[in-house]
């Protein structure tokens, strides 16, 4: 049975798309097979991977605006062991087109329920909203991932999400919990930074991964060679890092499982 993450901030910028394709990378390196699901409209994690969001005739859109879509129509596979189902530039209007649905935040746990998921890991992408597109991703999913760049700002963003996370818990998707929040861009060198990792620490305790994910400039050049930086520099401390926050994340789960 596929593990369903959701990676969910309403902070732009953070560096939430860059991590799930590093992610999905890392645990392909370990011969898991892995499904990204792009909800962003800006299709951020698609171009990672090599897709063009303003060329493809299916995608996450049609996933969620048709009924009992034949997954293997809409994903493509983009290396070993990954596949992803694109965002593209309609999926922007899906948002109103859902809202005069009355199931409208429950059409991605329909369309993943009707089609068998030969996939050990599933990684949801989603806008840096808490709308509909980002709600649909937190209900057909059975765990989170928070992503927080080491700033306060960037903090100030978790209560807002952990609170529709609750909403949705109690009335949607009693499955769903927190697996765990992860600091993105993180530069030793800043006092602030040190901070901020502190506090999460002191607020969310044993819920903040380890792992803590550099500040390097790698990060923005992988993506224009359309690869991941485990590709693109596979021996760089931030591909270290992802592998690392991928163990993690295996681990976590195997623990849940006892």
């Amino acid at each position: 049975m596929a593990r369903i993450l959701v990676v969910a901030n309403q902070k732009g910028g953070i560096g939430k798309s860059t991590s799930v394709a590093n992610l999905a990378r890392a645990l392909t390196e370990r011969q898991y097979r892995v499904l990204i699901i792009d909800l962003d409209p800006q299709g951020g994690v698609s171009a990672t991977v090599g897709v063009d969001s303003f060329n493809v005739k299916r995608s996450t859109y049609t996933l969620l605006m048709k009924d009992k879509v034949n997954l293997e129509k809409v994903m493509r596979r983009v290396g070993p062991n990954l596949a992803i189902v694109p965002a593209s530039i309609d999926l922007a209007a899906a948002e109103v087109q859902l809202a005069k649905q009355s199931n409208q935040v429950q059409r991605l746990r329909y369309a993943l329920n009707h089609n068998a998921l030969p996939f050990d890991y599933i990684l949801i992408d989603t806008p840096p909203t808490l709308g509909i597109l980002t709600a649909n991703g937190l209900v057909a999913a059975q765990e989170l991932l928070i992503p927080v760049q080491a700033q306060y700002l960037a903090m100030r963003g978790i209560r807002g999400l952990l609170q529709t996370m609750e909403q949705i818990t109690k009335k949607l998707n009693p499955e769903l919990r927190l697996l765990g929040i992860f600091v993105t861009m993180f530069d030793a060198r800043a006092r602030h930074a040190q901070e901020v990792l502190d506090e999460l620490h002191t607020v969310f305790g044993a819920k903040v991964f380890q792992t803590v994910l550099p500040y390097d400039e790698v990060v923005a050049e992988a993506p224009i060679a359309h690869q991941s930086v485990l590709d693109y520099a596979p021996e760089h401390p931030v591909s270290q890092a992802y592998r690392q926050l991928a163990q993690e994340i295996i681990q976590r789960g195997e623990t849940n499982n006892v």
